[in-house]
């Protein structure tokens, strides 16, 4: 028979010079089939000795690992492998204890292998294919394929029935495997339950059931506590981002803990383990994705109270809508991750994330106009949230810049929304942005006023411009701009050194004050008819 003749080609002195370092020999497919028999026989006796010790456990770990490195892994999901690998390793070593097996000599060692340029070797009358590594630092050595990998369990459903073969390494290894349970549950315990707690239902036996549910009913308690302690909870701005984090942190904790616990300690099997693992996998994602969305969130704010920014300011809005755009990359690179670890194809799921996001780039191109457009007011600010501007026809003060339109408040208090795309292209004048406002007043004096006097007048309301503390020295000028039979024009100009409106209406009042001071006291208040006065007509901006 095959095992036991693999068996003894396995020589004293063969393995006498072996170390825990030594790796299986896999270099044909005679060596791959007696390497894995004889570390899975290892296993099942460690597996079946009474008193399972740390030792003995630690070596189990490293003997399940060397049988792994006999199989193609390839087409298992990255958070799937360990588990899998494991039930394939039994399912296989079953198949192979219950089925009738070549000769040694029939199947291709090293030196047949190479000569015969072998790539894959089928166990004759099955299904079982051991394949060449074509390349990497494994390339020549022979495995399991990857079909055989995952078919394993399917191979086992349809022997399961057949008897073990006298000389089997490892009879009842898939028995063991099932029922005895990890090293947090003691064997006696099992072995101890009555006999309707060992009976199979879908593939498991009852124990395992009850032992599930109660692991997820103790686990939705624990979350259920999470989502309602942080509701109870008021205090400072760290506490409460302390307690949005509780509940992430909750899940991906859970999720974690009942994965090692299903897995290695009560050790469901097959499609049910399968199922399972996804569901926590996803509940673990739901954790991630939730702690990302809080901490960012909770970043953005941060960054914005140590730069003592206003909420409403722009530069808190930039700093916002930066702080989404890194969220959304982040959490991309995470679901992409997700995908791929569970395996979910990620290259055609790309090709249909850009196809699809074309599509939805052509039906919302007036929206992402609009977004783009926003990101160009923030970055270029012509206008900030609090100015007064005017834009078209209209004036008034911004209250709001967001991502789709910018929100003003006119000067009749009502509310106009306008379009980033159609902001952005308008011609906008930031009143609250200027410096100094341009002082223009146009006095309209009687036409009966001598030149002399009118002379002495315009450097009066010049000195008047000058002394003005308000008001820049140059330029500033008080100059006849048109004498007329009806009325004598003088154009006064200068710069007020504001840039609030208020101020500067205040600042023009007393400058008019004054100048009607000037020309009721200098030498224009008589004329050649005394009985008609010479006030001023008119003063208009």
């Amino acid at each position: 028979m095959l095992l036991a003749c693999l068996s003894a080609t396995a020589t004293a002195d063969e393995r006498a010079g072996t170390t825990p370092l030594t790796p299986l020999d896999t270099s044909s497919p005679r060596a791959t089939l007696r390497s894995f028999c004889d570390t899975v026989d290892r296993i099942f006796v460690n597996l079946t000795t009474a008193e399972r010790t740390l030792a003995l456990r630690a070596e189990t770990r490293h003997l399940i690992q060397q049988a792994v490195t006999c199989l193609d892994i390839s087409a298992i999901a990255p958070t799937l492998v360990d588990s899998e690998s494991r039930q394939s390793i039994v399912c296989l070593k079953e198949v192979l204890d219950r089925i009738e097996l070549p000769r040694a000599a029939d199947i291709p060692d090293a030196a047949a292998a190479k000569a015969d340029g072998l790539k894959r070797w089928r166990l004759p009358g099955t299904e079982i294919m051991l394949t060449r590594i074509s390349d990497g630092p494994r390339e020549g050595d022979f495995v399991f394929s990857a079909e055989t990998v995952t078919q394993a369990a399917r191979f086992y459903d349809l022997i399961r029935l057949l008897p073990y073969r006298s000389d089997a390494g490892s009879p009842g290894l898939h028995e063991a495997y099932v029922t005895l349970g990890g090293w947090m549950i003691p064997e006696t315990f099992i072995r101890g339950l009555p006999a309707w707690a060992h009976a199979k239902i879908l593939g498991e036996t009852l124990w395992q059931w009850t032992a599930t549910l109660l692991l997820l009913m103790a686990s939705t308690a624990a979350v259920w506590h999470a989502w309602k302690l942080p509701r109870r909870q008021t205090g400072s701005a760290s506490r409460d981002v302390v307690g949005r984090l509780l509940f992430p942190a909750v899940l991906i904790a859970v999720s974690l803990i009942c994965d090692n616990l299903l897995t290695f300690q009560i050790r469901l099997t097959g499609d049910n383990l399968l199922a399972v693992k996804l569901f926590l996998r996803v509940v673990t994602l739901v954790g991630v994705l939730g702690g990302v969305l809080v901490t960012m969130s909770w970043l953005c704010d941060l960054l914005i109270n140590i730069q003592g920014m206003r909420p409403e300011a722009i530069d808190s809005q930039l700093i916002r809508l930066g702080g989404k755009v890194l969220t959304f990359i982040i959490v991309s690179w995470i679901l992409l991750n997700a995908a791929d670890s569970i395996g979910i194809p990620v290259t055609p799921l790309m090709a249909g994330l850009g196809a699809g996001g074309l599509a939805l780039a052509l039906a919302s191109q007036y929206t992402l106009e609009n977004l783009i457009a926003g990101l160009v007011i923030f970055a270029d600010k012509p206008v900030r949230i609090g100015d007064d501007c005017q834009f078209g026809g209209v004036r008034g003060r911004v209250e709001r810049i967001g991502l789709r339109s910018t929100r003003i408040r006119g000067a009749d208090r009502s509310i106009i929304s306008v379009p980033n795309a159609e902001f952005a292209k308008m011609q906008l004048v930031n009143f609250t942005a200027r410096d100094h406002i341009p002082l223009a007043i146009s006095l309209t004096l009687q036409p009966d006023i001598a030149p002399r006097p009118l002379r002495k007048l315009l450097e009066r309301l010049h000195r008047v411009l000058v002394d003005h503390p308000r008001l820049a020295n140059e330029p500033a000028s008080a100059r006849l701009s048109s004498a007329t039979p009806s009325a004598i024009t003088v154009e006064v100009s200068a710069i007020a050194l504001t840039g609030d409106d208020d101020e500067h209406l205040a600042i023009r009042e007393e400058v008019l004050l004054t100048m009607m001071e000037v020309i009721r006291s200098c030498g224009c208040d008589t004329s050649a008819e005394p009985t008609v006065s010479p006030a001023i007509m008119r003063a208009a901006a």
